[in-house]
């Protein structure tokens, strides 16, 4: 048998033959899949090109993340790689990154020398801790993924995060009223937005929890209304209906039995009894039933370094927080815990 070399022009042949016959390319969805299923409608697509078809008609596109969901940061890598990103968005806004360390964070995604003791102050210092201290891998996967995507693009072409959570140093922090005076993380995030993305030009992608990016919330309202432009939200969650479909797939609210589906009857999605989801958002990631999808922990041994331990405990006494520390150095089991829909 011959050995014939796969050169570019010859996978471009044999993807185009395989497309012509219905079969799914490199991040496409089948044909066949695409035009038939009444489940999800024609208009479904796999998660990168629904985000890279909404960027190119949206200034700003907001994803809502599922926090600690291993699968919802699969599918962000699969978007982060994509070859046709870097172009149509500048900035990539984020929840999980403390803004004081914003010129730290530059210079890490621009490739430059970051030691790991300082860059691990990005996440572990927000506002959120010691409730949440980000310490789970998919974090510092995502900035070291923004960091491998630019290496090899000029200086134009680079994505930039921006840190969106308040700039609370707590090297100075001594009383709850020291925290409270970060409490209006929404109206942070506004500023960091009509500073570094709208007042010159840009366009983003917000990454956040997906309470913050609903549609009759703060952010989402405030954008639309100084920039005169609809944004796209994309938000992560299940529904029994969806048994049968692909896994990292985003399904349009408009034309589909979402726009009027009760947000109450979707699992890991912050909805209640009444609630439409079309109202309330445009597009649904569908990344699993419940049994299938699992969280990503921090390692417990984080949690045994005396000097970040002790701090964790101080932090919790300032804030008077129940949040129980010792379970961080427990080992969990990674089985996703949903909560039941209300009965309504």
């Amino acid at each position: 048998m011959t050995n014939q070399r796969l050169t570019r022009r010859r996978l471009m042949a044999i993807t185009g033959a395989a497309g012509a016959a219905g079969i799914a390319g490199p991040g496409l969805a089948p044909a066949a899949y695409a035009g038939q299923n009444t489940t999800t409608g024609g208009n479904a697509r796999p998660f990168a090109d629904a985000v890279i078809a909404a960027l190119r008609k949206h200034r700003i596109v907001a994803v809502g993340e599922i926090h600690a969901q291993q699968e919802h940061y699969d599918a962000m890598q699969t978007l982060l790689f994509d070859p046709r990103l870097p172009g149509l968005v500048d900035d990539i806004v984020v929840e999980f990154g403390n803004a004081l360390y914003q010129p730290r964070m530059d210079r890490f995604t621009n490739g430059e020398l970051v030691e790991d003791r300082d860059l691990r102050l990005v996440w572990r210092n927000t506002t959120q801790s010691p409730s949440n201290t980000w310490d789970s891998p998919m974090h510092e996967q995502f900035f070291r993924s923004v960091r491998a995507v630019n290496w090899s693009l000029p200086a134009e072409r680079k994505i930039r995060v921006l840190l969106g959570d308040p700039p609370i140093d707590w090297a100075k922090v001594r009383t709850r009223d020291d925290v409270l005076a970060y409490g209006d993380r929404n109206g942070h995030t506004m500023s960091v937005l009509e500073r570094e993305v709208l007042a010159k030009g840009r366009r983003a992608l917000i990454c956040y929890g997906t309470n913050h990016v609903r549609r009759d919330g703060d952010i989402i309202p405030w954008i639309e209304h100084v920039t005169g432009r609809r944004t796209y939200v994309i938000v992560a969650g299940t529904h029994p209906r969806l048994a049968s479909a692909p896994r990292r797939i985003v399904v349009p609210a408009a034309g589909t039995w979402l726009a009027s589906a009760d947000t109450n009857d979707f699992r890991y999605l912050p909805g209640e009894c009444g609630e439409r989801f079309g109202e309330i958002f445009d597009a649904l990631l569908y990344l699993g039933q419940v049994e299938v999808v699992t969280q990503s922990l921090a390692n417990p041994a984080v949690f045994l370094d005396p000097e970040y331990w002790a701090e964790l405990q101080r932090r919790k006494a300032i804030k008077e927080s129940d949040v129980n520390l010792d379970e961080f150095r427990l080992q969990q089991s990674v089985k996703w815990q949903a909560r039941p829909p209300e009965q309504c």
